[in-house]
């Protein structure tokens, strides 16, 4: 009898088990939606800003033409420098 109750027995684990498997991926699927969600709302603002610094700059460079287009000239020649090596 003690033989069938340990049959029993391990069969309520595997099924408990079972269970605690379907849970842990259910919770996983749930934590990755909303990590999803996060990374979805974190990259809108991060375009936003960049569209922001974006519109900044551009009205900048209508204020001031020649001295952007001598720090352009700077920065390239720097960068020309600095890949010939």
């Amino acid at each position: 009898m003690t033989n069938t109750n340990d049959r029993f027995g391990s069969q309520g684990s595997a099924m408990s088990s079972g269970s605690a498997v379907q849970s842990a991926k259910s919770n996983l699927a749930t934590l990755g939606n909303a990590a999803g969600d996060q990374l979805a709302e974190v990259a809108g603002q991060a375009q936003q800003a960049a569209q922001v610094q974006l519109d900044n700059l551009a009205e900048v460079i209508r204020q001031r033409p020649l001295q952007a287009t001598g720090i352009a000239a700077g920065v390239g020649f720097v960068l020309a420098l600095l890949t010939r090596r």
